[in-house]
């Protein structure tokens, strides 16, 4: 049997909105503001169209977030011997390190106005009597490995395809924020430092729709299932910089090797729940004597590839399987964008597989698209 995958049609959605301000705030969360203890209170906003995904409120869930509070300062009037090497903890509010990587979740709060992080074995305290002053970091998924130096963490990240990586930071422009004296002063109480988030890798997402034989027919092709769908040569290890003392613009950036091709990875699009595709579902489909486009899995999560001539290009196989059993593997094809466009972090990019059979219905389809290759980019809709 001739099984032919004729077109690989791109289309591109935005997965990041903004909603940071100049102090890196947000209203709500629990910090006491007594002479006592004051509790460290964390929200987080940023992400919508993403794996983690935002409703209309730009609020958000996600587990397994990693979370630093570095000091970044020291407070108005004190002296600080040691300095501030991220190398200290405890002792008398000299911590220059004040959360190392603490596990926290991101839940909505119960009013729904904002997004707050809960410690998973909090609560966490300010020093009553700092020297310092914290910035924020935090990332998801969290990972144990991480290289630490006195002036940089960075977090060690093995990816699957199913990871959404996101990182943020909050940090106050106020020489007291943040610490306990911060939250003390009247007109504080609420100034809650908020981590924005932003994604950090590409999303590629699958659709598939059958295309008529040469006859005008689409019998045959709806005996034809989806059965897998991998993409191929994907760098796994992501070193990802939480922070950096000596340079904050190097906080947040992310690297891959994209020159160990034998260590790189093929990442297989997942269903649901991250469940194996189950091909009993996705079989072509007609309505109406028209074919209909359905979506594939749940999308695949892949860094993005770095731009320029001769790079690194990603390659998609499709495997079919019929109503007998049979399977049928697709050669791989490379993904791009036309008019050699780079890929963005933050962007879902949906392939869209045209699925026909036969050689004479292949030539009709590259006809009608004048002249594009097998599996080329037929369309890129960008916001």
């Amino acid at each position: 049997m001739n099984i032919r995958f004729y077109s690989l049609a791109l289309t591109v959605v935005a997965m990041l909105s903004s909603c940071s301000n100049d102090e890196g705030m947000a209203a709500g969360g629990g910090t006491s503001h007594s002479q006592g203890d004051v509790a460290v209170s964390l929200a987080a906003a940023g992400l919508t169209r993403a794996s983690i995904e935002s409703g209309a409120d730009g609020l958000f869930e996600a587990d397994s977030i990693g979370v630093f509070a570095l000091a970044s300062g020291v407070l108005p009037g004190v002296s600080a011997d040691g300095g501030l090497a991220w190398a200290t903890y405890g002792g008398w509010g000299g911590s220059t390190v004040l959360l190392d990587n603490v596990a926290a979740n991101a839940r909505r709060s119960p009013d729904a106005t904002h997004t707050d992080m809960a410690f998973a074995d909090g609560p966490y305290f300010y020093p009553n009597d700092g020297v310092y002053s914290y910035s924020f970091y935090a990332y998801h998924p969290r990972t144990c490995n991480v290289e630490a130096t006195d002036s940089t963490r960075v977090a060690v990240i093995r990816l699957t395809g199913k990871e959404d990586l996101i990182y943020g930071k909050a940090v106050g422009s106020d020489p007291e924020a943040f610490s306990a004296i911060y939250f003390r002063r009247p007109g504080n109480e609420g100034n809650v430092p908020s981590v924005h988030f932003e994604h950090k890798l590409m999303r590629l997402t699958f659709t598939a729709q059958p295309v008529a034989d040469a006859d005008g027919q689409l019998d045959d092709v709806c005996d034809m299932a989806i059965d897998s769908v991998k993409v191929i040569g994907v760098p796994a290890e992501a070193r990802l910089t939480v922070a950096d003392m000596a340079d904050g613009n190097e906080d947040g950036k992310v690297s891959f090797d994209w020159a160990d091709k034998a260590a790189m990875e093929d990442f297989l699009l997942l269903d649901t729940g991250d469940r194996p595709l189950e091909h009993g579902d996705y079989f072509m489909q007609v309505a109406d004597g028209k074919p209909v486009e359905m979506a594939v899995g749940q999308g695949i999560m892949l860094p993005v590839p770095p731009a320029g001539a001769g790079q690194h290009r990603y390659r998609v196989a499709v495997t079919l399987r019929d109503r007998q059993g049979n399977v049928y593997h697709g050669a791989p094809q490379e993904v791009g964008l036309p008019g050699g466009r780079a890929f963005e972090a933050g962007k879902s990019y949906n392939v869209k597989l045209v699925v026909g059979m036969g050689l004479d219905t292949l030539s009709a389809a590259r006809q009608a698209r004048s002249g594009a290759g097998i599996m080329d980019i037929v369309e890129a809709r960008g916001q």
